[in-house]
């Protein structure tokens, strides 16, 4: 691993009281701490998937897994020096306990190419969000936080590329069309607000929130704080786009995702 979260993240300097009332962060770092954390899961389900892989197996199982279960221990303990008085044990147990019937082998896209584009678009979610919160910790006057944030999204890029080296293996194998492409692509960008993140809102939801109006105010985060250009470009990555043609098509439609609010 390029970082260890026990001796690279400066938790004794951060300044607690400068965001101790901040409830919509603080759900923020525990729904992501929850979903990273459980990529022992995915993990499993991925290698059941790829059998017969070796190369690919070999990284999800050695590299892959131990980052983002890294990721998760990390906001871990970020969550609990900031906010020791929340069982960060005792909800993610709801959460597990409510996620795992979802998480599934056989709720995988159909081909290993199509999954790999499934991942591509997750790790494209999760490196732009760690993006987006780390300019939001800069605002806050939160150095430990952005660095964390920065790190992590460091992480999903790099996981980003290795997804996509796997998918291409598979592309040519599979036949997959550009119009094939965007089917996948259309389908997971209907699931931006997916079901994981409903489940763990629900898991540390002790404050009676409406779910709808926590998407509200993540809509208005998105807009001011979200890399919508770099976000358009990874989504478009598994279309094989000239660079020139991405960044046009990106230009074009980034400004229409911010006035969305989606991120």
């Amino acid at each position: 691993m390029r970082w260890n979260y026990e001796t690279d993240i400066k938790y004794d300097e951060i300044d607690v009281n400068l965001i101790k009332d901040n409830k919509y962060l603080f759900k923020n770092l525990v729904i992501a701490s929850f979903i990273e954390i459980t990529s022992d899961v995915y993990d499993m389900n991925l290698s059941k998937f790829y059998e017969g892989d070796e190369e690919t197996v070999n990284w999800l199982n050695n590299t892959w897994e131990k980052e983002e279960i890294q990721h998760g221990a990390s906001l871990k303990k970020y969550i609990n020096t900031v906010w020791p008085e929340f069982d960060w044990d005792k909800h993610y147990k709801i959460f597990r306990t409510n996620y795992l019937p979802f998480c599934k082998v056989e709720y995988l896209e159909p081909t290993r190419a199509k999954e790999m584009i499934a991942r591509m678009v997750v790790e494209t979610g999760t490196s732009t969000l760690y993006k987006a919160i780390a300019a939001y910790a800069k605002d806050l006057n939160e150095p430990v936080l952005v660095d964390l944030a920065l790190k992590i999204s460091k992480d999903e890029v790099y996981h980003f590329e290795m997804f996509e080296k796997v998918f291409k293996k598979y592309k040519d194998e599979e036949k997959l069309s550009k119009t094939d492409i965007i089917k996948i692509l259309y389908d997971r960008l209907k699931e931006i607000n997916n079901e994981d993140v409903k489940i763990a809102f629900d898991a540390v939801n002790d404050d009676n929130e409406n779910y709808e109006k926590f998407l509200e105010t993540t809509k208005q985060f998105a807009k001011k704080y979200y890399p919508y250009k770099m976000a358009t470009k990874m989504f478009m990555r598994p279309l094989g786009l000239h660079s020139m043609v991405e960044n046009a098509i990106a230009s074009t439609i980034s400004p229409a995702f911010r006035i969305l609010g989606i991120g």
